[in-house]
């Protein structure tokens, strides 16, 4: 038997009744949305091991601007979405 399909997008609608969301710049939501819909496939995201993935690492994984992810990123850090590990950072809000 087959598992379901994932669809992309999924946890759209959980992330937008969040209390956090209009607190977010486009950026910094967009990043979000799509580190929730990555971390299905990636664990490493929500529970990294050893290490966590940096900024480079998101930069390439969303295909983003280096400035943009890193906006993001301060603003997720500082809403409690993503948290500081290691040398990189995990998704803390899933």
């Amino acid at each position: 038997m087959r598992s379901p399909r994932q669809r992309p997008g999924k946890h759209a609608r959980v992330l937008m009744t969040d209390r956090r969301w209009r607190l977010l710049g486009l950026s910094a939501r967009a990043m979000w949305l799509e580190l929730t819909d990555a971390a299905d496939l990636m664990p490493e995201l929500r529970t990294p091991v050893r290490t966590a993935p940096d900024q480079d690492q998101f930069t390439r994984l969303l295909a983003a601007d280096p400035a943009e992810v890193g906006t993001a990123i301060e603003q997720l850090v500082r809403l409690d979405i993503l948290e500081p590990f290691h040398n990189g950072y995990r998704l803390k809000a899933y």
